[in-house]
């Protein structure tokens, strides 16, 4: 790396920053001091800090200058077209700060070494984002705001008394979490559950640490958030900004009903409900019920009956292979089938209610009759009484799709012995 040598005299250098800079990279980082060794990439980067200091108070940052205070200098930084450059830069990572920031940028050399200082002063708004996050400085670090930060700084900003209503933001988040409980407690048969009942399956210390989040005292911080939502299968997404819906599953999407199954065991559930509705379409899904705080819907749902193309066919294969290898083969968990009316089916499928709103459906054993496409043990007309027409045929699906692969598989080992043979 080449380093051009700059005279301290040159106008574009801050002589008193020039001579103050020694002293201010022994002190180290601090709320009003951050270092960098040198102009970050990302424009982002750059507003952050710019964002920070707006937020958090008057502050500098000096670019050029290692995390230890060491004065490395920025390359070639005594070239006016390269200051011009960082200047660009600067001003304009400054613009997609929200609301505007314009800080101010001057040069400092060390010998040789030139380092540029961007002064940033104290905004007039509470609060500056960066990349729509809002930025904070707390000690040696720029870092995110949390919701109750946030909340923090709009009531020291703005209320003319110390005891101010909580923001619209907190609010929303409070109602979102009450919603949450009274879905599952709608789902319930037995008796209802209390936030101090979500605060234990939390193990928080307190149940007033929920209690005040839920009801909009206090905003929940983004630790709080992930652990309510992970711990009670809930959407984050929706809690924060009130996109989507309630509910959401751990789990991503699989191309076939039997490829969900070591999913469903890493997921260690006391229950699977096999679900169908009782519509014509005999829409079909799983609800995976862990236990009395978290359970959720399989992201998918598969028709049991004639309404299928092509790609129905080979889900209904597959789902006829995922239950004949759960009554065969050995499961840490139950599996009970469910028989519900096609309301509460699209209610539990557009999660407009709690997932376990399933477990007080009609007991159905359509999931294991569903494999006895030779009807073994009940009757073509048993079956199309108890599930209607299409689940029969449904099952002649599968058994149409096991005879193609069975003659594919016989003319692939008559293929094979007639290669043998030659």
């Amino acid at each position: 790396m080449m380093w051009v040598v700059a005279s301290p005299i040159e106008p574009w250098v801050d002589a008193e920053l020039s001579a103050a800079l020694p002293d201010l990279c022994r002190r180290g980082e601090g709320q009003d001091l951050e270092f960098k060794r040198q102009l970050p990439e990302q424009a982002h980067d750059i507003g952050k800090s710019i964002a920070a200091f707006a937020s958090s108070g008057s502050g500098r940052v000096f670019y050029g200058v290692g995390d230890d205070g060491e004065i490395l200098g920025l390359a070639e930084a005594a070239l006016a077209k390269v200051r011009d450059t960082i200047n660009q830069r600067i001003s304009g990572a400054a613009k997609e700060v929200k609301p505007p920031v314009h800080p101010e940028i001057s040069w400092a050399m060390h010998g040789d070494r030139v380092v540029c200082v961007v002064s940033v002063k104290k905004g007039f708004d509470a609060i500056y984002y960066s990349k729509h996050r809002p930025i904070i400085r707390r000690g040696a670090t720029s870092r995110p705001a949390e919701p109750g930060e946030v909340e923090k700084a709009f009531r020291d900003r703005y209320a003319s008394t110390a005891v101010a209503a909580p923001l619209p933001s907190t609010l929303q988040m409070a109602t979102r979490l009450q919603t949450v409980l009274a879905r599952m407690n709608d789902a319930r048969r037995d008796e209802p559950l209390a936030v101090g009942d979500l605060a234990m399956a939390l193990r928080l210390g307190s149940p007033a640490e929920l209690d005040a989040v839920m009801s909009g005292q206090h905003a929940p911080s983004f630790e709080l958030i992930d652990r309510f939502c992970d711990r009670f299968a809930v959407d984050k997404d929706w809690v924060v900004s009130g996109r989507g819906s309630p509910f959401k599953p751990p789990i991503e999407h699989e191309v076939l009903p039997e490829l969900y199954a070591p999913r469903i065991e890493e997921a260690a559930p006391e229950i699977v409900y096999a679900v169908r509705s009782r519509s014509d379409i005999g829409e079909a899904f799983f609800v995976i019920y862990c236990d009395e705080f978290k359970a959720w819907r399989v992201p998918d749902v598969w028709h049991v009956s004639d309404h299928v193309g092509g790609g129905g066919s080979r889900d209904l294969l597959s789902l006829y292979r995922l239950f004949k290898s759960w009554i065969g083969g050995s499961k840490q968990f139950m599996v009970l089938g469910r028989l519900v009316e096609p309301k509460l089916a699209e209610a539990v499928i557009n999660n407009e209610v709690h997932p376990c709103a399933v477990a007080s459906g009609p007991v159905s054993h359509w999931w294991d009759d569903l494999t006895d496409l030779d009807h073994r043990w009940t009757t073509r007309q048993g079956l199309q009484k108890a599930y209607g027409k299409g689940f029969v045929l449904a099952q002649d699906i599968i058994k149409n799709q096991l005879g193609v692969i069975a003659e594919i598989d016989s003319l692939r080992l008559r293929r094979n012995h007639g290669d043998r043979a030659s």
